[in-house]
C-alpha cells in the first residue's frame, strides 16, 4: 500500500472518531450501524478495527487462493503418509496467509490440537536467550566483549566472552553429560544449581575460546544466568516482562518444573509399535535458556514481527544478531545470535530448528522472498526440514500476485469493466482466475457497504462517496 494512501487513511480514521465522539453530532448525523453497532465505546471501536483486519485477510486469502489451496493439499496429506502432528503457519511480507492444526493433543486421546495449544520449542528458544542479553547491552548494562566470569564470580572457565557464548565457539564441556553423572537429587537442576555443579566438577573445557564453532546448550544456559545474574530476575521473569507481555504472547513462557503444568501445554510423545507413548520429563528439563520455553506458532510469528519492526531492540543492536561469528584465525561461522544463517544463490535464509523429548520445530523467514514459515510438532516428527522446503517452493507462487494484489488495493473495486480491461498487465495469473478474484472482491465490499449505508440520516450528497468512505475504513 503507497504511504500516501496510508497517512490519508490515518487521517481520515483520526478525523471520523473526534467525529463520532461528540454526542450532538452523533446524534444529529449517524444513529447507529445495524451491524456493527454504535462507535461510541473504546470496546466497539476496538471491536471495528478487528473487522478490518478480518475483512483485509479475507481479501489476501481470495486473492492468494490458487497457492493456499496448493499448499493445503499438501499439507493435508502430512498426517495420513508421513504421520505429522502440529502446526503450521506460512506468511508473506508480513501477513498470515495460512495456519493450520493438524492431528491431536495428546495422541492416545481424541481432543485436537488448536491454536493456543503450546509446544516445547526446544532450540529455538536460543533466540529469545540471545534477544535478553541484547536487551541488557541495549540498557548498557553489560558488553558483548565482557567475560562470563565478570558476571558469575565462581565460574571456572576463564576468557570465556559472551560473544563466544552467543556465537558458539565457547569451547565449553556438555552440561547435560554433567547432569546425568553427577546430579543425586530426584528434582531436576535449575540454572543455578546446575551452574553450582558445573563450578564444582571443572569439567575439561574442549578447546581454546573462539578457535572454533561447536554447538553448544552449555553456552546458553550460561547465558541465561548472566541474564538472571544482570537483572535479579529468573530468565522466565525477565522475558515475561520485557518481551512477552509487551508483545502480547499471552502463550508463551518459560517452563518451570516447580509450577503446576499449564492447561494447553502440550506432552512430547514417541512412536511405540503401532501406538504413542508420553516422554516424561528428565533431569535436564529443569535447565533453560538452550530450550525450556513454550509457544505456538501464532506467538512466534508476533515474535518475529516483533523484530522486524523493532518494538524493542532497536536496529542496530538487532542487526548484530544477524552477523556470523568468526573464529580466532577469522573463519566464518554460519550463527549469529540465537539464529542459523544461511546463504543461497537466490535466497537469504535467518532460521533455527529445536529438537527435545518428542518436540520437533522450526522457525524460518527466508528474507529474499518475505516468506515466514514456522512448524511446531509434538511426536518426534523427524521431517522438519525437509517439509519447511517444501512449504517455501509452494509458497513461492505467491509473488505472482503481488503486482496483483498492490494493483487491487489502488483500485476502484466497483469498477469491473476498467478493472477486467487492466488484467492484460498480469501475465502470471490466468486472466478467467483473476477476474473471478474480483468479482468476489467486489461481492465482499458490496456486502459491507450496505452495512455502512444503514447509517440512519445519512447525508452524502453522490453515493459513491459513501464507497470511498467505507473503502478508507477497510483500508
Amino acid at each position: 500500500m503507497k504511504k500516501s494512501y496510508i497517512i490519508f487513511t490515518l487521517l481520515f480514521l483520526s478525523i471520523f472518531f473526534l467525529f463520532v465522539s461528540n454526542n450532538s453530532f452523533q446524534a444529529k448525523q449517524y444513529g447507529h450501524f445495524s451491524n456493527f453497532g454504535d462507535l461510541t465505546t473504546s470496546n466497539e471501536v476496538n471491536s471495528n478495527f478487528n473487522r478490518q483486519i478480518e475483512m483485509e485477510d479475507l481479501i489476501l486469502k481470495t486473492t492468494y487462493k490458487i497457492p493456499l489451496e496448493k499448499i493445503h493439499n499438501y499439507t493435508s496429506q502430512l498426517s495420513q503418509k508421513y504421520g505429522f502432528n502440529g502446526s503450521i503457519l506460512v506468511a508473506k511480507s508480513g501477513k498470515i496467509l495460512f495456519e493450520e492444526h493438524i492431528g491431536r493433543k495428546d495422541l492416545r486421546l481424541k481432543e485436537p490440537i488448536d491454536s493456543t495449544s503450546t509446544y516445547q520449542l526446544a532450540s529455538v528458544s536460543k533466540q529469545f536467550t540471545a534477544a535478553a542479553i541484547l536487551l541488557l547491552y541495549q540498557e548498557g548494562k553489560l558488553d558483548l566483549d565482557d567475560f562470563a566470569s565478570k558476571y558469575l564470580t565462581d565460574f571456572p572457565y576463564k576468557n570465556i566472552k559472551i560473544r563466544h557464548l552467543l556465537n558458539h565457539t565457547s569451547g565449553l564441556p556438555n552440561y547435560m553429560y554433567a547432569a546425568e553423572h553427577n546430579w543425586k537429587s530426584k528434582l531436576p537442576p535449575d540454572n543455578a544449581a546446575m551452574l553450582n555443579l558445573m563450578n564444582k566438577i571443572k569439567m575439561y573445557a574442549y578447546f581454546k575460546p573462539g578457535d572454533r564453532f561447536d554447538y553448544s546448550n552449555t553456552g546458553y544456559f550460561i547465558l541465561a544466568s548472566i541474564v538472571t545474574k544482570v537483572s535479579n530476575q529468573s530468565l522466565g521473569n525477565f522475558l515475561e516482562s520485557r518481551f512477552f507481555k509487551p508483545l502480547n504472547m499471552k502463550h508463551t513462557y518459560v517452563h518451570n518444573p516447580k509450577e503446576a503444568t499449564k492447561n494447553d501445554e502440550l506432552v512430547g510423545f514417541r512412536k511405540y509399535g503401532r501406538s504413542y507413548i508420553a516422554i516424561p520429563f528428565s533431569i535436564n528439563d529443569g535447565v533453560v535458556g538452550d530450550k525450556g520455553i513454550y509457544s505456538t506458532v501464532s506467538d512466534l510469528f508476533k515474535w518475529k514481527q516483533s523484530l522486524e519492526s523493532n518494538t524493542v531492540l532497536n536496529k542496530h543492536i538487532l542487526a548484530q544478531a544477524f552477523l556470523p561469528g568468526k573464529t580466532n584465525s577469522g573463519k566464518i561461522v554460519p550463527y549469529g545470535f540465537g539464529f542459523r544463517l544461511k546463504q543461497e544463490i537466490d535466497s537469504e535464509l535467518v532460521y533455527h530448528n529445536g529438537v527435545w523429548n518428542g518436540f520437533s520445530t522450526t522457525l524460518r523467514n527466508y528474507k529474499t522472498d518475505e516468506i515466514t514459515i514456522i512448524i511446531l510438532s509434538n511426536n518426534s516428527f523427524n521431517s522438519i526440514t525437509p517439509i519447511s522446503e517444501k512449504l517455501y517452493e509452494l509458497s513461492k507462487d505467491f509473488s505472482k500476485y503481488d503486482g496483483f494484489v498492490s494493483f487491487i488495493e489502488n483500485t476502484n473495486i466497483y469498477d469491473l469493466n476498467n478493472l477486467k480491461n487492466k488484467l492484460l498487465n498480469f501475465t502470471e495469473i490466468p486472466k478467467a482466475e483473476a477476474v473471478e478474484i474480483i468479482e468476489k472482491m467486489a461481492n465482499i465490499y458490496s456486502k459491507q457497504n450496505a452495512q455502512f449505508l444503514s447509517f440512519k440520516n445519512l447525508e452524502v450528497s453522490n453515493p459513491y462517496l459513501v464507497s470511498q468512505q467505507y473503502q478508507s475504513l477497510l483500508n
